[in-house]
């Protein structure tokens, strides 16, 4: 083949630039993206402030990491810097060269980086899309808009601070005394917090970095729960290559009290968080998703997966210039599958046993709940009222006809769209039925009653003890044998 050069076609600065802004960032994962840099860059600290000035807003993430020089600045500041397919080291978050760029263009108009090199000079440059779209031009700035940024990376040993300016996509032209866009703006900055907390919660845990919002350090939020009593349980790590799969069921919510069950549930709540929790490089990309290979059911509520590939596997993975999307490749799909069968069967028994305890260890004891279920010939679950328990069968044998068609009428007559209803709403109400270690005086005087009118029929006073005590619900209270002598 014959080559023949003609023309140099570079984009057109204005329509490259607005599709830039259109990658799909919001406020969270834009500042996790320049968060990211701090950390590629040996940050210890990084400090997120922001300033409520109307539409002279402004945001800024700063680091004392091991800065820049000029050639360093420009070439970060250059779309498309870095080549996707070089080798990186373990600590580089990037892969594309375009996160700075991108991020800041998602949420702003002006992208300033002010940076200081250890024994160099600190300098700076601004993007102004205003000025590129008059100019036409991909011209850089060697300007900040307040020097008093400057001066904070000039007391430091070397560091990066990275400005946004004319903040168009989260507060627009709106005058400081617009008290809606102020509290809009402010809650956008609380999700920020929130989800850096889980982001980059193993980097805090660690104590590898430390991260300062509006000056208060950012606490990690790990979402297997490894703080609270009991604590969940942990599935040995499986390893495949470089990509590390580990499970976690959560004890049932129930165990762990309403305030800790509130505080425990993040921000996507109990329902929402399970599934997989993929990762690069201890870096959260994938929070509370079944990657397609389950679905989010009620009972699997309390199983989640940590999987940790490193940067080596990034195209395996398809991960975005976003870094909040990652597709396991075909050949782990299938120890995923697996693994999450085994954490969804673990969590499933949790969930619809509740971990209750009965009063013997005996593993043939006969345990008689209040309600059991069977199928019908058409497939459909129905939930009936067991003869069998103590409580029904005296009932039954005093008044046997009309006893029965209360039962039947009960049994026809379960609420369970209202039961559903309630549940998705708030699963706290159905839940959280935390028993109490001591039984009512009225539940012990029953149990009482029906041990006598049993002895007074004659059944052996051991049988008729433990007839009683595999029942639902004198099982969960092992002190009400002391009464039955």
């Amino acid at each position: 083949m014959n080559i023949v050069k003609a023309e140099i076609v570079g984009p057109s600065p204005k329509s490259t630039i607005n599709s830039y802004r259109s990658f799909g960032y919001n406020l969270s994962t834009a500042i996790a993206d320049i968060v990211d840099n701090s950390i590629s860059a040996i940050a210890e600290e990084i400090r997120i402030e922001y300033k409520w000035i109307g539409q002279d807003s402004y945001i800024t993430i700063a680091d004392n990491g091991t800065g820049m020089d000029k050639e360093e600045l420009v070439l970060a500041m250059t779309p498309g810097s870095k080549d996707p397919e070089e080798t990186r080291s373990e600590r580089d978050l990037g892969r594309f060269g375009m996160g700075l760029k991108t991020a800041s263009f998602s949420q702003c108009k002006r992208l300033t980086c002010v940076t200081k090199k250890l024994n160099y000079a600190t300098i700076k440059r601004c993007w102004d899309i205003d000025f590129i779209h008059k100019e036409n031009e991909w011209q850089l700035l060697d300007s900040v808009s307040d020097k008093s940024f400057l001066e904070k990376i000039e007391k430091q040993k070397s560091g990066t601070l990275v400005l946004w300016e004319k903040l168009d996509r989260i507060v627009g032209n709106a005058e400081a005394s617009n008290e809606n866009v102020k509290a809009a703006f402010y809650a956008e900055m609380m999700s920020v917090k929130d989800h850096l907390s889980i982001v980059f919660h193993k980097f805090i845990e660690s104590k590898r970095i430390k991260i300062f919002f509006q000056n208060e350090e950012i606490l990690p939020y790990n979402p297997f729960l490894l703080n609270i009593n009991p604590k969940p349980e942990m599935g040995l790590p499986e390893k495949f290559g470089n990509v590390e799969i580990t499970y976690f069921i959560l004890p049932h919510m129930s165990e762990i009290g309403k305030n800790d069950y509130e505080k425990s549930g993040g921000s996507l709540g109990w329902f929402q968080a399970q599934g997989f929790y993929v990762y690069r490089g201890d870096r959260l990309l994938v929070a509370g998703d079944w990657l397609g290979l389950e679905k989010k059911r009620d009972y699997s509520k309390l199983a989640r997966i940590a999987v940790n590939f490193t940067n080596e596997s990034d195209f395996n993975w398809h991960l975005d210039i976003k870094k909040s999307t990652a597709t396991p490749p075909i050949e782990i799909r299938r120890e995923l599958s697996r693994i999450a069968k085994i954490a969804i069967m673990k969590s499933a028994k949790i969930y619809n046993w509740r971990g209750q305890k009965t009063i013997t260890e005996n593993r043939n004891s006969n345990h008689e709940p209040l309600w059991t279920d069977e199928k019908t010939r058409e497939g459909i679950k129905k939930y009936k009222i067991n003869r069998k328990h103590p409580i029904i069968k005296s009932l039954l044998e005093e008044n046997n006809k009309l006893a029965g068609k209360a039962l039947r009428l009960l049994e026809e007559n379960v609420p369970i769209e209202l039961i559903l209803s309630n549940q998705n709403e708030d699963p706290a109400f159905h839940e959280l039925e935390k028993q109490t270690e001591k039984p009512s005086d009225d539940l012990i005087n029953l149990a009482i009653e029906l041990y006598k009118i049993n002895v007074v029929q004659g059944v052996p006073k051991e049988l008729a003890q433990q007839q009683i005590m595999s029942s639902t619900p004198f099982n969960l209270y092992p002190l009400i044998n002391e009464y039955l002598k």
